[in-house]
């Protein structure tokens, strides 16, 4: 919900919005102090003050007076002075200035004349509400701008030369700094390890003390997560899902199964709401502070899990199946669907966006430019933060010869993205269940892949230089 206010409001406004609420007595007050604002304009070009049906003749005589002799204090020369202030706003159709605004940051301004349609200026705010986060418009006196469609602006706002639009986002509570959230709420992250006889086990990674460490999991509801579920890191859990039954019954033997591990306490294990449609071979992602997504997996409707409110729903739908699709946060508001593979098996090439702070969420395509002919590959990419509008896909790939290129995916101009190949030494050869890096503080995101014979980090510092860290001795315990 969006908030329109003359400047002279603007600080109550802002303060009300970072509350959250709003104050139900503020209305008279507001007017009464703008009417205290402008009470030296008022006397003059007026000659005196417009008083209220209440009160006794000695009061409004009192008053009458006070206002005469303030009015006797205002020079000849600043009178004239206000007068041709006065002609001049009104000859420049009393000008009104919107700011969008976006997490406390003016991202676009648009003036429009007090004589412009409203129409107008709703088919462009309409036009950006994609860019923007939806909204709605109200006067300060509560006025719905949507019903007076067919008036001017200037008649709603005679005296208002600027209007502020504050944008609340009406879709999902969002943190306003992603990157930064994942480094704060993971101070452990983790990979499940197969074929240990019927257990799970867990490679951990924590980040105070930079070491990674084995668990093995001995737990009913864990038999059904195999090599074909997903899985992601959130809030210092490992969420675990889908995959196929151990005993096939029909041409779909995708599960619903869905639960979590607590790797802080005492990997506690708890079974949640099954997923709407079965699936493997799909993704995941956790959005902080509270949210996961599941995309692909034999059907192009996305789930989205609260996990505060433990309610798992159909959130969307996309233009098309993607399995294994690379899942990433941009922007601190769209979800990105980069490639993955079709049903028959081929590697696809486009990308697919969803702006999350629209109640209604939709997907679409993106368009975007190639440099130096760069082109996404027959792989699958692990995405990390590389600037505030850009971020880097790792090409990974189980083969010893990979030789797909790194892909710097530039949205300086996010209505028009740039694909340029990004070399950096080492390459990603493992299978990457997740494909994100983690921002873990100091400069530095690392990623698990499945563990084979050898446990290993994928770490990358500021520099973006890829590097593999082996932890030969951290198997020992668990493969004798």
């Amino acid at each position: 919900m969006g908030v329109c206010t003359s400047t002279k409001e603007r600080k109550d406004v802002i303060q009300a919005n970072k509350k959250g609420k709003k104050e139900d007595n503020t209305k008279g007050d507001k007017i009464n102090e703008i009417n205290d604002d402008n009470k030296k304009n008022i006397i003059e070009e007026k000659g005196e003050e417009k008083k209220g049906k209440e009160g006794n003749n000695e009061e409004k005589n009192n008053e009458e007076e006070n206002m005469s002799k303030e009015s006797k204090i205002l020079s000849d020369e600043e009178s004239e002075n206000d007068k041709q202030k006065s002609n001049k706003n009104k000859d420049k159709g009393n000008d009104i200035m919107i700011n969008f605004i976006n997490n406390g940051k003016v991202e676009l301004t648009k003036a429009f004349k007090s004589n412009d349609n409203i129409s107008f200026l709703f088919d462009f705010l309409f036009e950006k509400k994609s860019k923007y986060e939806e909204f709605d418009l109200t006067t300060s006196e509560n006025l719905s701008l949507l019903q007076k469609l067919n008036e001017k602006i200037g008649k709603i706002f005679p005296d208002v030369d600027n209007v502020d639009v504050y944008m609340i986002s009406l879709g999902l509570d969002i943190a306003r700094d992603v990157k930064e959230e994942y480094e704060i709420s993971n101070k452990v992250i983790a990979t499940p390890m197969f074929d240990l006889g019927g257990d799970i086990g867990l490679l951990i990674y924590a980040k105070k003390e930079k070491s990674l460490k084995t668990e093995i999991i001995k737990n009913q509801s864990l038999l059904k997560f195999n090599h074909l579920s997903s899985i992601c890191n959130g809030k210092n859990m490992l969420f675990l899902s889908g995959g196929e039954a151990a005993e096939k019954s029909g041409k779909n033997n995708s599960t619903t199964f869905f639960t979590s591990i607590n790797l802080l306490k005492s990997y506690e294990i708890t079974d949640l709401p099954n997923l709407k449609k079965a699936r493997s071979w799909h993704s995941m992602i956790y959005i902080p502070k509270k949210y996961i997504f599941i995309v692909g997996g034999g059907t192009d409707e996305v789930e989205l899990y609260d996990i505060e409110k433990n309610e798992i729903a159909i959130d969307s739908k996309m233009n098309e199946i993607r399995n294994e699709s690379t899942l990433f946060i941009i922007n601190n508001t769209f979800l990105y669907s980069f490639c993955g593979m079709s049903p028959n098996g081929s590697f696809i090439s486009t990308v697919e966006k969803c702006n999350l702070r629209q109640k209604k969420r939709m997907w679409s395509y993106v368009n975007y430019t190639t440099e130096d002919n760069a082109l996404f590959g027959d792989c699958f990419y692990v995405g990390a933060f590389f600037s505030d509008t850009s971020i880097i896909l790792f090409a990974a790939n189980e083969d010893e010869n990979n030789e797909y290129s790194n892909i710097l995916f530039d949205l300086e101009y996010e209505d028009n993205p740039t694909l340029r190949y990004y070399e950096t030494d080492g390459k990603i050869l493992d299978v990457v269940p997740e494909k994100i890096f983690y921002p873990l503080g100091n400069n530095t995101s690392i990623m698990l892949p499945l563990v084979g014979t050898l446990a290993k980090v994928y770490r990358i510092d500021e520099s973006m230089k890829l590097n593999v860290e082996n932890y030969p001795d951290v198997l020992k315990n668990i493969m004798e």
